[in-house]
């Protein structure tokens, strides 16, 4: 009874916490292949021009009019990098690179790809030049699926359940606080 009562504390207090945000390191590959699931479109004529502004060691590519954000060394093709919009999507494309493939200056390692909040609603960074600040300077950083909402700021990680501010509009106004159940850090 003595070591039933010991192993039930010891699991108790290695459990995480009921909530807590589940932070995921993502990338398409699985060792050296692609993730399963993933469906891979053939793309050509590629210029890799920058780092990733989402994701960490990653690249930041343009094609015809097409600008991708983020893009993953391929492991199977020196030539090539896989652009994925985020990691909800099963639609990426394979980019053959005919230009440059410079990752330099790409975002910090901790920085917040994509988030699913408790209620299920799934939100990208937006990697592109900053579109609306609120009164205090924070950036509106991701577009949400579905009706229109708009998380400002970075994620709140002051405990195991993080937080970010959501909005229903880019304009300053009414916002609140939601939890973020998984939070998506690209590896690149």
């Amino acid at each position: 009874m003595r070591l039933l009562a010991t192993l039930l504390v010891f699991g108790a207090m290695s459990a995480p916490a009921a909530g807590a945000t589940h932070v995921v390191r993502w990338s398409p590959f699985v060792g050296d292949g692609l993730r399963p699931g993933l469906v891979a479109t053939p793309g050509f004529g590629g210029d890799c021009f920058t780092g990733s502004f989402a994701v960490h060691n990653a690249y930041r590519c343009i094609d015809g009019n097409f600008l991708r954000d983020p893009c993953f060394a391929d492991a199977t093709r020196d030539d090539a990098v896989l652009c994925v919009s985020d990691p909800f999507s099963r639609g990426v494309v394979r980019l053959r690179v005919s230009g440059r493939l410079d990752r330099s200056g790409s975002a910090p390692a901790t920085l917040v790809w994509a988030v699913r909040l408790a209620t299920g609603q799934r939100c990208t960074f937006f990697a592109g030049g900053a579109t609306s600040a609120d009164s205090t300077g924070r950036r509106a950083n991701f577009g949400c699926s579905g009706r229109r909402t708009i998380l400002w700021g970075n994620p709140i990680r002051r405990s195991s359940t993080w937080r970010i501010r959501l909005s229903h509009s880019f304009s300053p106004g009414p916002e609140r606080l939601v939890a973020i159940r998984t939070a998506y850090i690209g590896r690149g």
